[in-house]
């Protein structure tokens, strides 16, 4: 087999556009690249992405001799690039708050239905962190719970609920990010435990992940002193084939996480990083913004092999595993599957479990919302380099469907006169404690006050006790709906 094309099968690019480029094509060409990863920037509606994935799949069949695999993060919630497309799906944390495993792989299965219909073979999902540091604002409500058997059974169903839909997955981010602070995508991470420690909490989920049949994993880029002390896991070949692939047993693909993210780029130039973590025992690396850095890392590891630092076999042997798992790939589905009207209805039901109350002063009901309810917000919902952004108004959207012209953003005076009711969307992040002393200061007036959680539960860990605490778990009108039953309902019981 020719070495450009055993490199070119370990490398997956992103790109920008709504249809093959010329640069796309031209790095397959010349690089047979084998592999793409798309973003909502490549996304118009399904026509076109689906137009667009049977073009990319024709191109690199024909110059590659196999099919790519046509990657995106479809985890649930807002980490969602057809979501806007086909319908939100109700978060990680959301799943596990309902205590049913079967709720994540309805998910699963349903965004296992949307990515075949569209041409997408391969999920970059689920998260198997355990969150290990619930307050942590990197992770939130993208793991399932901050309990390892938790996170393991949710994972497991979602796993075969995407499998029933013929979609391969990927768990992430081995051998966990849900115990720092520090956000890989803009510093090195460490998470200083011993291996017993991981074995207890990190490593639980994808051990049992892998006894599922988890088709493949992907690193993290952060150093776990305890496995090895000087790099980070996405190019540490103690972690990968020492913890990976010995000891775990795992014989899926291993991918790694972005290598643009400035926990790798802060160490290496790109093309080095890539070289680092193929040498490491990546099956593929992710490349997830310039194609032209793609054709670079190529002309990395090609170097490296002609000069002897990387040996043909080691390629063949990678290849071999990346052969068999496309030799497998199922055909795309119908259309009809993309944006199934029952597959909406089944995420609002599961949402509507997932939003519950946890606190209510003295037991007592939750007071009624109407036209003159004051609803509080920030402008919109921050964006993280894990989501898309959205300029989605939480008080605003609650406000039209109440029917209430009171509301308040955050960045307006109070208005003069006291209203009964107050509806504060609480967000993690820098005003936290001044909404919550906000709050608190309406409450101790005499209005009735209620805090919705938004991203996290934890968010509501210091609202004051003389208010309703609700936990709604993301950012999105599927939990705004399911929010806005749930006052409807008990006012309406009243």
């Amino acid at each position: 087999m020719e070495l450009t094309t055993m490199i070119g099968q370990r490398i997956c690019t992103g790109f920008t556009g709504t249809e093959v480029t010329d640069e796309i094509r031209d790095l397959v060409k010349k690089h047979k690249v084998g592999n793409i990863l798309l973003f909502s920037r490549n996304v118009v509606n399904f026509d076109q992405l689906r137009t667009l994935c049977k073009d990319l799949s024709d191109l690199i069949l024909s110059e590659t001799g196999l099919p790519p695999f046509i990657m995106i993060d479809e985890e649930c919630g807002a980490v969602s690039r057809i979501g806007h497309l086909a319908g939100d799906t109700p978060c990680a944390g959301a799943l596990g708050s309902t205590g049913d495993p079967e709720n994540a792989r309805t998910v699963g299965r349903i965004i296992g239905k949307r990515l075949r219909a569209a041409g997408i073979n391969l999920n970059l999902a689920p998260v198997l962190d355990c969150l290990s540091q619930p307050r942590s604002t990197v992770m939130g409500n993208r793991c399932f719970s901050e309990s390892p058997d938790e996170v393991a059974r949710f994972g497991k169903a979602y796993i075969e609920g995407i499998r029933e839909s013929g979609i391969l997955s990927c768990g992430k981010h081995f051998p966990g990010h849900g115990d720092t602070a520090v956000d890989s995508h803009f510093a090195l991470p460490v998470v200083d435990k011993s291996l017993p420690a991981l074995e207890q909490t990190e490593l639980v989920s994808f051990r049992e992940a892998i006894r599922t049949g988890l088709e493949s994993i992907m690193t993290a880029h952060i150093v776990f002193p305890a496995l090895d002390p000087d790099l980070p896991a996405t190019i540490s070949p103690r972690i990968q084939q020492g913890l990976l692939r010995q000891r775990l047993g795992f014989e899926g693909l291993v991918i790694s996480d972005g290598m643009e993210m400035q926990a790798m780029q802060n160490l290496f130039p790109l093309p080095e990083g890539v070289f680092r973590a193929l040498q490491a025992g990546i099956d593929i690396v992710l490349v997830c913004h310039e194609p032209n850095q793609a054709a670079a890392a190529c002309e990395r590891v090609l170097a490296a092999v002609e000069q002897g630092k990387m040996a043909p076999e080691d390629l063949e042997e990678h290849f071999s595993r990346i052969q068999r798992f496309k030799q497998a790939l199922p055909s795309p589905g119908s259309k009809e599957d993309f944006s199934d009207p029952l597959d909406r209805k089944l995420s609002s039901e599961i949402m509507d479990r997932a939003v519950r109350v946890l606190h209510a002063p003295n037991g007592s009901p939750l007071p009624e919302v109407n036209q003159d309810t004051l609803f509080w917000a920030r402008s919109s919902r921050r964006a993280s380099p894990a989501m898309d952004s959205s300029t989605l108004n939480a008080a605003a959207y609650a406000a039209a469907r109440i029917g209430s012209t009171l509301v308040f953003t955050g960045t307006e005076p109070l208005p003069e006169s006291r209203p009964a009711t107050a509806v504060f969307f609480l967000e993690k992040g820098d005003h936290l404690q001044d909404d919550l002393a906000e709050a608190s200061r309406l409450a101790s007036l005499g209005t009735q006050t209620i805090l919705v959680g938004l991203d996290t539960a934890f968010v509501l860990e210091s609202a004051p006790p003389n208010t309703w605490h609700i936990a709604a778990w993301q950012y999105q009108t599927l939990a705004l709906d399911a929010v806005l039953r749930m006052l409807k309902q008990r006012g309406a019981e009243q």
